[in-house]
């Protein structure tokens, strides 16, 4: 039997996938008690919502205020970036030296879908989408790598680009990953280090100019 989520997940996810979307905007103001009246739930669990998007840097606390929606600023891109780069290229040599068959094949079915939502039209589903494929892809390639801590560090740095990546008119497009996929499916390490670089830093530019 599926687990249904608490009042407190199911407002937090509301809430984050708000503004991630763009519904909510930076720099708008959410006060508790009208999060609360709006969603027909306590207090308490709105203001745990409200706690986990501010420890995941979606809001600001604002002392008898309330949270204010955090803006991505291109510091914060330009230091993410930073890190993705180092981290998935050291992921991608891994994965290329350990990827099995099967987990080729994942890839391989994640690009196949790509190419489908790529060739469609370009609504906010078809974005949250494209976003969800592109998070499966770098994740599945922190994961063949085999280190566990390096994983969770490249998920989280994704998560945090997360408005920003959602809506790259291009994050879909399967070009932007063949040459990682064929690189490890020949088992080479360097090129498949090269390619990671080269598509992290090929996406950085175009998402920088959205800023």
């Amino acid at each position: 039997m599926t687990q249904q989520p608490t009042k407190k997940i199911h407002v937090y996810e509301l809430l984050k996938q708000a503004i991630i979307s763009g519904e909510i905007k930076p720099g708008e103001i959410l006060n508790e008690a009208n999060i609360a009246r709006k969603y027909e739930i306590g207090k308490t669990p709105t203001r745990e919502a409200l706690l986990l998007l501010s420890h995941e840097n979606l809001l600001d606390s604002m002392p008898r205020l309330g949270y204010v929606v955090s803006r991505l600023t291109t510091r914060d891109l330009l230091e993410i970036y930073s890190l993705r780069i180092l981290l998935e290229s050291e992921a991608a040599g891994l994965a290329a030296e350990r990827i099995s068959p099967e987990e080729l094949a994942g890839l391989l079915e994640n690009n196949r879908l790509e190419a489908e939502l790529f060739k469609g039209d370009h609504s906010s589903a078809s974005s949250n989408q494209a976003y969800r494929l592109n998070h499966q892809f770098h994740g599945a390639i922190a994961r063949i790598s085999g280190n566990s801590r390096l994983e969770k560090m490249i998920g989280d740095l994704i998560d945090d680009l997360e408005r920003a990546l959602s809506f790259d008119p291009y994050i879909a497009d399967p070009a932007q990953h063949v040459e990682i996929i064929n690189s490890l499916k020949a088992h080479d390490k360097i090129r498949a280090q090269d390619a990671m670089k080269a598509h992290l830093n090929e996406t950085r530019l175009r998402i920088l100019k959205l800023f």
